[in-house]
């Protein structure tokens, strides 16, 4: 293998700017000119290592996964704002969490849920056939955020908990991420933050975010947990194998949180974009749409809500072109060799799902929308991590089958009821902690007439 290259520190510095707005161009570009797997220097002179190499992706997130933890980002950064969970957590403790938490998410506890979801969405459906009676066109992006908050909220809290708090949620939640990323990017403003007090205002809206489920968690526990069948249930119940004790009152408030923040955006973000490229290309769709109203003619299985069929395929696709988390960070522990990659002790690692995703050798016309090659038969000739968008190794998403379930219901349920019609020019990204797009997504939506 050849050598690999690092950018020169003039060329860094020069691509600031841009990359604080828009990382993906400039990282494409350094791929271009330096290979696939390059070292640059981030803020603070700190050596990143980015790739899209799959064996070494492979390497980091799976075969030796214990000398690579998540990176401040995630456990400094982002755990001052939603705590100290599975997300951002790391080591012994992480691990421990893991463990008591899986079970949560099993096919067994997830089949409880499907009634849940559907009821959630039948709901939307029938404010949005009044909604879409006007004449007013239909921000796409924001509708399927409003949904997706519902479904998780209704599917975390399925009682104690209304419209106007997951309304407030959801906003808090928006606001914050964009503090966030502006915190990571932009380091050397972080002095500003501080002295203008909007450092401040994030962490008390944090607070007051915290206070809102803290709020709604209590009451469960005076009610009794246990008679929900709903994901608090699961966490207020979870019993340590060790000890036999249960979480106490805030770690069940950061899983809680970890949860509502990874269930809603992830997938809001991944169904606006198939309604989007499913609106592009109307052949697809067609064949999208005959396969909603078969699955929607009768109630909700679990086994129908996680078959692997073409409406699958499609989100898989959608989420293979627009990767919601379209790159992973880690930190080096030790000092290694990784093929000829020279990996030091505190190193950034970004691994580069994005790029990965859109890589020619793996997807021929990479940049097409495509859903047959999302067929089993065909995902089993990609290489291992040609396709993660939910991760890999000990770390993948635990609630992975949770979001292909609640978007494959979703997915179809509207595809059967209503006709989505776009407006507006091609849909570019806006890389934030998860890609999203960069302007809104405007549709005109029309329930379809009885026949």
């Amino acid at each position: 293998m050849e050598e690999i290259k690092t950018v020169p520190m003039i060329e860094t510095i020069k691509g600031i700017f841009q990359f604080v707005k828009n990382p993906i161009p400039i990282i494409n570009g350094a791929i271009e000119d330096y290979g696939e797997t390059y070292i640059t220097r981030i803020v603070g002179g700190r050596r990143l290592i980015m790739s899209k190499n799959l064996d070494f992706i492979q390497h980091v997130l799976q075969t030796n996964n214990h000398n690579y933890v998540k990176s401040e980002i995630q456990t400094d950064t982002m755990a001052k704002y939603v705590g100290n969970g599975l997300l951002t957590a790391n080591g012994d403790y992480w691990l421990r969490q893991r463990r008591l938490i899986q079970p949560s998410f099993y096919k067994s506890k997830l089949q409880h849920l499907v009634d849940i979801m559907s009821e959630e969405i039948n709901s939307y459906c029938t404010d949005l056939t009044t909604r879409s009676t006007s004449q007013e066109s239909l921000n796409i992006s924001e509708e399927m955020m409003e949904l997706t908050l519902r479904i998780v909220s209704k599917s975390l809290f399925s009682t104690g908990i209304d419209r106007d708090q997951i309304s407030d949620l959801g906003e808090s939640f928006t606001a914050l991420q964009q503090d966030i990323i502006n915190e990571i990017r932009r380091p050397y403003l972080n002095w500003w933050t501080k002295m203008s007090g909007k450092m401040a205002h994030s962490h008390r809206l944090a607070q007051e975010t915290r206070q809102i489920m803290k709020d709604i968690i209590q009451e469960r526990k005076q009610t009794g947990a246990g008679k929900h069948d709903d994901l608090l249930d699961n966490l207020l119940l979870a019993r340590y194998e060790d000890t036999g004790d249960g979480m106490t009152e805030e770690q069940i408030l950061d899983e809680a949180i970890i949860l509502f923040v990874a269930g809603h955006e992830t997938t809001a973000i991944s169904l606006a974009y198939t309604l989007n490229l499913l609106a592009e290309h109307p052949g697809i769709l067609e064949r999208c749409i005959n396969e909603a109203k078969s699955l929607t003619s009768g109630p909700w299985t679990f086994e129908a809500a996680m078959k692997s069929d073409y409406l699958m395929q499609t989100l898989e696709e959608s989420m293979r072109l627009f990767p919601p988390a379209w790159i992973l960070d880690r930190s080096a522990i030790e000092d290694e060799m990784v093929m000829n990659i020279p990996v030091r002790a505190n190193d950034f690692i970004g691994l580069y799902v994005y790029g990965v995703h859109h890589d020619p050798r793996y997807y021929d016309d990479p940049d097409r929308f495509d859903p047959d090659r999302m067929h089993p038969d065909q995902k089993k000739r990609l290489p291992k991590y040609a396709f993660f968008p939910f991760g890999g190794g000990p770390r993948m998403c635990i609630g992975y089958h949770f979001a292909m379930m609640e978007m494959k219901m979703v997915l179809a349920t509207l595809l059967s009821q209503f006709q989505f019609e776009k407006k507006g020019d091609q849909i570019d990204f806006r890389p934030l902690i998860t890609l999203r797009p960069k302007d809104d997504i405007i549709m005109d939506v029309h329930r379809y007439e009885p026949a």
